[in-house]
């Protein structure tokens, strides 16, 4: 037996034969053709049968996800349809005189690369993207020989790297896991993996191929991969898998249920959304809500920022998503960590202390004026709950209410409907805000505490900083004492206060965080019924024992 160690990115357990995928971008040709205009046809052609196909596997993809999750093969057509990413290819086919796929193949790499270097998490997921859509031109171009069977026996799907179009190809009655070298958890695969209840495991050092047909169990929790499993590994781990599905099924039965503590203390268990594809899974995760939905993907990475109709949009979809719900809207927090071309933003050694959030946009009023014309419209028949990103003083709350005027001034001089209700919340992102909460309260209807930015801040410790991973503690005293002190001062001035980020999602510390007061946990939509659990086993009366430990 071979016990191997990786990264689980979606939970589950998975026993049975691993069957190798090796996909298009594996040994893609190159040569040299000589009727350029020939070449160039058969590319075109490509194209075309790519955008068909992937336009089925939208189709399919909206059979087992929500229209929301799906969107991603759409997204690919766009990555095909974009001019930069034609010209290139036309390029090297006309005037280098290469074969199509390898045309291909170089363009997506160029482009993706540029994604996968950047420091931004979300953009960085973009690399997959980008080659998943040169891989399906790639497939069809130079069809691979040994691709996977999935009519037979149920396998655990073994590769460097699954990409989505070819995770949702994969008949899902023959799926029992996937297992790959490559990926992260914020992957559209990994997405759609959690999505379909299928565990995954990343991050395996070493080629997969060498196991491919042998008896295995992945563990999508602990990331352990066993490779021809003894006897009592295997029954060890179909106990596991028994009672993993019991405990899936008995947070499944929750839903619709209060979120409310074994002592009577209730608390609103909202989601934490990044982008308009995580609406869908949020509200089948029984969210009462979007605590915080974060704007920052709708401005990077382009060449010019988003225009009002196009915010309006998202804003409106998101809205009508939850028409009867609460959502908090986080105006744009950007910085030079993030792809912006079209704002002077220098590039700092430090970027996460320093030119960011809302002093960039009080510097760049157009900008920050336009999402707010674009929030207001979008909602004009319900309330608006916006949340200031890193505010550290009671100065930058007064420009921006002065701002909110002017706006509904303007709007209201062009005779456009716009929210007359607003509800304007502060972000406690650094140790300076939750030290000044008292005032913030006073000035803001809410707060919410951003755990992931004050850890960082309050420790000076980069949370994405691999060397710093075990001096980096979430549960840090400092941390929490901050936290706690939040929680006081907004209930000293009856201000509701919601945590967010990964310590509202750790179940380890729901009731820590309840014995603080907080009115509203903020959770990512994978932890919502995890949380739920927590929070309904969970007895605050001896609350003060706990804090005393503080």
């Amino acid at each position: 037996m071979l016990e191997l160690h990786g990264k689980g990115v979606s939970n589950g357990i998975a026993i049975g034969k691993l069957s190798f995928y090796s996909n298009s971008s594996d040994n893609v040709p190159k040569y040299s053709v000589s009727d350029t205009a020939a070449e160039l046809k058969r590319y075109t052609a490509a194209v075309k049968a790519a955008k068909r196909h992937l336009m089925e596997l939208y189709a399919e993809a909206c059979k087992h996800l929500t229209k929301s999750e799906s969107v991603i093969f759409q997204t690919h057509i766009m990555i095909l349809e974009d001019s930069k990413f034609l010209e290139n290819v036309k390029e090297l086919i006309l005037k280098e005189h290469f074969n199509a796929e390898f045309a291909v193949h170089n363009t997506a790499l160029k482009i993706a690369e540029i994604f996968r270097s950047m420091d931004d998490e979300y953009l960085q997921q973009r690399y997959s993207d980008i080659m998943d859509a040169a891989n399906t031109v790639l497939e069809i171009l130079h069809p691979k020989k040994n691709v996977l069977n999935a009519d037979e026996e149920p396998v655990i799907v073994a590769a460097s790297e699954l990409l989505p179009s070819e995770t949702i190809s994969l008949k899902q009655k023959n799926l029992l896991g996937f297992v790959t070298t490559k990926g992260s958890r914020n992957s559209h695969t990994a997405i759609l993996a959690r999505t379909l209840g299928l565990p995954l495991v990343t991050q395996i050092k070493g080629s997969l191929s060498r196991y491919d047909g042998l008896e295995a169990i992945i563990d999508g929790q602990s990331g352990r991969v066993y490779i021809s499993p003894d006897h009592n590994t295997i029954a060890h781990y179909r106990a596991k898998q028994k009672h993993y599905e019991q405990q899936q099924q008995r947070l499944r039965d929750q839903i619709g249920l209060p979120s409310v503590t074994k002592n009577g203390q209730v608390v609103t268990l909202s989601a934490l959304v990044d982008t308009l594809e995580g609406v869908e899974t949020a509200r089948n995760s029984d969210a009462e809500g979007v605590g915080l939905f974060r704007t920052d993907y709708l401005f990077a990475n382009r060449s010019k920022p988003p225009a009002e109709e196009e915010q309006l949009a998202v804003y409106q979809t998101l809205l009508r998503a939850y028409e009867h719900q609460r959502v908090v809207i986080q105006l744009a927090n950007l910085g030079s960590e993030r792809s912006i071309p079209y704002l002077d933003i220098p590039e700092e050694k430090n970027p996460a202390i320093g030119y960011k959030g809302i002093r960039v946009l009080l510097d760049n009023k157009e900008l920050f004026m336009t999402q707010l014309r674009a929030l207001f419209r979008a909602a004009v028949h319900t309330k608006l709950s916006l949340a200031l990103p890193m505010v550290n003083n009671v100065e930058e709350i007064d420009y921006v209410k002065r701002t909110l005027e002017e706006v509904k001034l303007a709007l209201r001089a062009k005779g456009q409907d716009y929210c007359k209700e607003i509800s304007l919340g502060t972000m406690i992102h650094t140790p300076a805000a939750a030290l000044i909460s008292d005032e913030i309260c006073r000035i803001s209807d809410f707060v919410l505490v951003g755990a992931n930015s004050l850890t960082q801040y309050t420790l000076a410790m980069d949370r994405e900083n691999q060397k710093l991973e075990y001096f980096y503690e979430p549960y840090h005293k400092a941390v929490l004492r901050l936290i706690q002190l939040v929680c006081r001062n907004a209930h000293l001035l009856h201000k509701p206060v919601a945590i967010c980020g990964e310590l509202a999602s750790d179940t380890h510390m729901t009731k820590t965080l309840l014995s603080f007061g907080a009115d509203e946990l903020v959770v990512v939509p994978s932890k919502l019924l995890d949380v739920k659990a927590a929070v309904r086993s969970t007895d605050t009366t001896d609350k003060d024992k706990l804090l005393e430990r503080l």
